[in-house]
């Protein structure tokens, strides 16, 4: 190659990078979508709102919620698994994708190749209530109870996969519980049962715990820190648990091949708009707790959760239907 042509073949690389700087520094030109895998009214269309709103006012485009429920969960992180990587199709993913694939034979994504993280969101704590007019004051009084009854205790769950099956599933194996599973549509319609003594035990979210108190008997969260909303509960560590750290959290996410200065820019206005005092409070009624990260958090933290759920699969003999 002579020297005018390598001269030209050096041009045309540097406006390559040079035209990926500009689009990097320019992000966001246009409206992102954040695809929420669930109805409007749930707790992920409440986070992501809340996030979406936050990012708006950052960086200067439209934050847009897009709820595409469905196939508990497969329609809407598909769609975004399979979204153009330009940063404009986002995902407000959960801990509970960590397990789907051992339950769900639908899915078709590799969660650690399809998805680029970005930055986590949000933890919130589940909190175990039973019915309260079982003769269990504790936990370790529960488990001893449980034991007692093989086969006769019920918990109810939101349906396989979701993560109050999971803190269940986790919570009855350790345990050496056998209980049978009551799958509700709804976290309102599972605490009226148990609430009515149809169902003894339900790891619920911490407002409904609260909400219904005096009404069922809060024993513990699934944090390693106690609720802010229920401070006088103690954690499973406390409670005899010490291994045991199941709270629901929440992640934004990408398809797979967002260029890193573009995960750079939302990670870092993620982490500003969650530092906002109101946003934090709205957050905090909520019972959540603001918390961003970096990139490599999230993916170290869906690596370790996707061996727990594994392990809990196999040794269980949960198989995906």
């Amino acid at each position: 190659m002579g020297q005018i042509g390598r001269a030209f073949l050096w041009a045309g690389v540097l406006a390559v990078f040079a035209g990926a700087g500009a689009a990097a520094d320019d992000y966001p030109v246009k409206p992102v979508r954040v695809i929420v895998a669930a109805g409007a009214g749930s707790g992920d269309d409440f986070v992501a709102r809340q996030v979406a709103a936050g990012l708006s006012g950052l960086l200067g485009q439209q934050f847009v919620v897009e709820n595409r429920p469905g196939a508990g969960g497969m329609i809407g992180q598909t769609f975004v698994a399979r979204s153009p990587p330009d940063g404009y199709t986002l995902l407000l993913a959960g801990g509970s994708m960590a397990g789907a694939r051992y339950v769900n034979a639908n899915v078709t994504y590799d969660l650690l190749k399809d998805f680029t993280p970005i930055s986590l969101v949000e933890t919130s704590p589940f909190v175990l209530v039973i019915d309260s007019s079982l003769p269990a004051r504790n936990v370790q009084e529960f488990i001893a109870l449980a034991r007692q009854r093989p086969g006769k205790m019920t918990y109810a769950t939101l349906g396989a996969g979701q993560m109050p099956y999971w803190t269940a599933v986790v919570f009855n194996h350790v345990n050496r519980i056998q209980a049978v599973e009551v799958p509700y549509k709804t976290t309102g319609e599972a605490l009226v049962d148990v609430v009515s003594g149809r169902v003894d035990y339900f790891f619920s979210p911490v407002v409904g715990a609260v909400t219904n108190s005096g009404k069922l008997r809060a024993l513990a969260v699934t944090s390693r820190v106690r609720s802010e909303m229920l401070p006088e509960v103690p954690t499973m560590a406390e409670s005899g648990m010490p291994a045991y750290d199941l709270p629901a959290w929440r992640s934004i996410m990408g398809p797979a091949g967002i260029r890193p200065e573009v995960v750079e820019i939302l990670s870092r206005a993620i982490a500003r708009s969650l530092g906002n005092e109101e946003l934090r409070a709205r957050f905090a009624k909520a019972g959540s707790v603001p918390q961003a990260s970096s990139p490599q958090d999230v993916t170290k933290r869906y690596e370790d959760w996707m061996a727990i759920f594994g392990k809990i699969a196999q040794e269980t003999g949960i198989k995906p239907h």
